[in-house]
């Protein structure tokens, strides 16, 4: 549901605001008289047209044209009218294109004015602004059409006409603009007042919203310098493990080789354990077989004395009983 405001400002924006019509969807005293003036002034101009146009021989007022001829020595009569379709063709696109904006504007405003949701003021003022508007736009047509049909005898002459029509629907329009030249308060509404508001607010936060931009754009700025820092980093960081993994390789082949000189190392070394383990066992065996062959022979020898000790005794006692 819109706000008083905002329905004001949908109707100056239907009925025009730099128009006296404006004046209707307000509640200016004055503004409604400058709007009703002004409504009777292009009503009485375009009474002129449609009293000129009106066939009425006992008066010199009229400006219809007699484009027959009727030659005294002859029984036919001629048009002289240079005016064809073409002319009437060129009228209505004229007619469409400068009076379909305010008549369908008008309309809407007498639909907008039906809502309900208006308080009764509201609705009286947008419906006589809507019928204003409508009103003052169809009688311009039907006046344009009937003087046209009265006088114009060539499509110069009927465009010429429409041109004069269309001019005094802009009468409106230009009394506005004088009361804004003396006094620029007098056409400032209230409607106006909250769009001039909202206006700069806006500005008010566009202005912010590029301020931010701005630093955005700085931040986006350093952030790029730090990713490329960062990218520098990285490849100097790629660059030294590269030459980390290259002297890491040489020395694992130096490893490689040093260990494989120990493990045929080990792999050669048990048997050469095995060879001294078994040659000392060998020699241990000899010493041991030689220490006891030593022990024998020296048993041997020991036994050997004591036999020549007793044999030896046996033979002195023989020798002392002889």
């Amino acid at each position: 549901e819109r706000r008083p405001e905002e329905n004001d400002t949908y109707a100056l924006s239907r009925i025009g605001k730099e128009s006296v019509y404006s004046y209707f969807v307000t509640e200016k005293p004055v503004g409604w008289l400058t709007a009703f003036a002004t409504l009777g002034i292009q009503i009485g101009i375009l009474a002129f047209f449609v009293m000129a146009s009106e066939a009425n021989l006992q008066k010199d007022t009229t400006d219809i044209q007699f484009t027959w001829k009727c030659p005294r020595d002859s029984e036919w009569c001629d048009d002289k009218a240079d005016l064809d379709v073409y002319g009437w063709v060129i009228f209505s696109l004229l007619m469409i294109a400068f009076l379909a904006k305010d008549l369908i504007n008008g309309c809407k405003l007498v639909y907008f004015s039906s809502k309900a949701r208006h308080s009764l003021g509201s609705r009286i003022r947008y419906f006589i602004g809507g019928m204003g508007l409508c009103s003052i736009t169809l009688f311009a047509f039907y006046v344009s059409t009937v003087y046209n049909k009265a006088i114009a005898t060539s499509n110069t002459a009927i465009i010429a006409n429409s041109v004069i029509v269309l001019f005094i629907m802009e009468i409106d329009e230009y009394i506005f603009s004088a009361v804004d030249a003396i006094n620029e308060k007098w056409t400032k509404h209230a409607a106006d007042k909250e769009v001039s508001e909202m206006k700069d607010e806006i500005a008010r936060q566009r202005a912010q919203i590029e301020s931010q931009q701005g630093e955005i754009d700085s931040q986006r700025k350093d952030l790029r310098m730090l990713r490329e820092a960062v990218e520098k980093i990285q490849e100097s960081q790629t660059v030294a493990v590269a030459t980390a993994s290259d002297s890491e390789s040489a020395e694992c082949d130096g490893n490689t080789g040093a260990q494989h000189v120990e493990r045929v190392d080990q792999n050669t070394m048990p048997s050469q354990v095995e060879q001294k383990i078994q040659e000392l066992n060998a020699a241990s065996a000899t010493s041991s077989n030689t220490t006891s062959e030593c022990t024998a022979h020296e048993s041997i020898t020991t036994h050997a004395a004591e036999s020549e000790d007793t044999g030896s005794g046996t033979d002195a006692g023989g020798r002392n009983n002889e």
